[in-house]
């Protein structure tokens, strides 16, 4: 273990580090690093040999606030430490790495000498977390955003349309036939066919528009700080774009029958609930949909 033997806080805690299965790292009352054991070297890239005695902490933290973060957090405590605090490191490659911390001032003499600091990486953990939660948020079959998430994201948005008075538009989309493709073709081309809709919609969209898959063969698309006119033409334009790829790509297809999207368009009006504005754009698409079906 690379460490400074002539270092006094190295010496009252070697045994302590050597027990240690994750990164630690002392400093002096300079915050200069004087210890860093393997479970160190092996997290940021560093050897011992490049870091001790040459090395400020504030060099392996994002920033220096990062570093000034976690030492006010020690002054404040009573005894002087902190415990389980979250804050990032960077390695020599300048990977940053999410960390738990759990630190202490080390004072003889009524004098503040230096720091040490246990490190566990957060790295596995917080890719777990961020895996669960998209996958909360995610329909599993067309990849795009869940009812629950739409339901989330929608109730923001018109808080955000009101308190800035922005225009928001709700487009409402339905499939039409669309269960004649799973009785003529099976559920498989059934699930391609939403896998299908879920694609051409957001090939039609802009960055900051969200898909959502509503439910069965419905899909939600939220048209953020978008005007009544602009919203019209991105409808139209999806429409278009579906009726002509499906005539291409599923037509041609033994058995297949026409599909087709019907879409309703509804502008937020500032006073109306996130009830009344769904209800809007599901009953604008239904009209849309009974003046399309054959006669």
């Amino acid at each position: 273990m690379p460490v400074q033997r002539n270092s006094s806080i190295v010496a009252d805690l070697q045994e302590l580090v050597s027990l240690s299965p994750d990164p630690i790292i002392a400093v002096n009352r300079a915050g200069v690093i004087v210890m860093f054991n393997k479970a160190a070297e092996k997290l940021l890239g560093y050897s011992g040999e490049e870091v001790i005695e040459r090395l400020a902490i504030t060099e392996v933290y994002p920033t220096a606030s990062h570093a000034r973060n976690v030492k006010k957090k020690m002054y404040e405590s009573p005894d002087q430490h902190v415990q389980g605090y979250e804050t990032q490191l960077v390695a020599k490659t300048g990977r940053v790495i999410d960390i738990r911390l759990s630190a202490k001032l080390i004072v003889r003499n009524g004098e503040e000498v230096g720091g040490i600091g246990f490190f566990h990486d957060l790295t596995e953990t917080k890719q777990l977390e961020t895996k669960l939660k998209q996958m909360s948020v995610t329909d599993n079959l067309t990849g795009l955003h869940n009812q629950r998430h739409f339901m989330s994201v929608l109730e923001t948005e018109i808080e955000r349309a009101k308190r800035h008075r922005r225009p928001l538009n709700l487009i409402c989309i339905d499939l039409d036939n669309f269960k004649q493709v799973n009785d003529m073709l099976g559920h498989v081309a059934g699930d391609n066919a939403l896998r299908f809709t879920s694609q051409t919609i957001q090939s039609e969209l802009r960055k900051v528009d969200m898909a959502f898959r509503y439910g069965g063969d419905e899909f939600m698309v939220l048209l953020l700080d978008t005007p009544r006119e602009e919203a019209q033409v991105i409808g139209h334009r999806l429409k278009a774009s579906f009726d002509k790829r499906w005539a291409e790509e599923w037509m041609p297809k033994p058995g297949c029958p026409v599909v087709s999207i019907s879409i309703g368009i509804a502008e937020f009006d500032q006073h109306e609930s996130t009830e009344g504005l769904m209800q809007r754009a599901d009953s604008l698409m239904y009209e849309s949909k009974r003046r399309t079906r054959p006669a």
